[in-house]
């Protein structure tokens, strides 16, 4: 009886996760929020139920609700997920401007990765953001050497030596971040200030005029 109760409670589970996952694709989230919550609730052990159930809930900026949510994520994750489940938590106490809570987990992410998407990256712009540039470089060049075809790694690493005052340095990574996504119009308005700051007032021009125009 116990048994058939909870295979019946999990099918549940998997259904309403499902629902969610339908909801949110449709931009429907709080309807999706309502799912994942149902789904996370009735089966605590499922990562992927409470993470998507944190995900959706930082996407409404109900930040206090994600923390329980990716705190259950988080103690469910297997090895493979448990970067991703410290990331998101990570970024959700950065949201909810909780600093050393935010580091810690960072840090959990950090040794948590076995590849693919680096949290070392997100952890080095939290750093440079914290003033602690020197910390973030550092973590940044590690993980470019991963991922060197990563646009956000380069940008970041460029920031970071930027508040550096490494101005020099900097610029290739700003440069190779825009060849690899041209969109990133922040980074083309840090690399032509980069420009002005050498003396290479043509190039800054042109980048502040585009970075300005693609920014709007």
């Amino acid at each position: 009886m116990i048994t058939t109760l909870l295979v019946s409670l999990f099918t549940w589970a998997a259904d309403a996760k499902q629902l969610g996952i339908e909801a949110a694709a449709r931009g429907h989230f709080n309807t999706a929020a309502t799912h994942f919550a149902a789904a996370c609730e009735n089966a605590p052990g499922d990562e992927d139920a409470c993470y998507f159930l944190g995900r959706t809930l930082y996407t409404l900026a109900r930040y206090s609700e994600a923390r329980t949510a990716f705190e259950k994520a988080s103690r469910a994750a297997p090895a493979d997920k448990r970067e991703r489940a410290a990331r998101a938590a990570a970024l959700n106490f950065v949201a909810l401007d909780l600093p050393e809570e935010a580091e810690a987990r960072f840090r959990d992410a950090v040794r948590a990765h076995l590849g693919g998407e680096d949290s070392r990256v997100d952890f080095g712009a939290f750093l440079t953001r914290q003033g602690r540039a020197t910390e973030a470089a550092a973590l940044l060049e590690a993980a470019l050497k991963n991922q060197p075809q990563s646009a956000r790694a380069n940008a970041e690493l460029g920031r970071a030596l930027m508040h550096l005052g490494r101005t020099v340095a900097a610029v290739p990574r700003l440069e190779r971040a825009l060849r690899l996504d041209p969109k990133l119009s922040d980074i083309r308005l840090l690399l032509g200030r980069a420009y002005l700051t050498l003396g290479r007032t043509a190039e800054g021009e042109r980048e502040l005029r585009h970075g300005s125009s693609t920014a709007k």
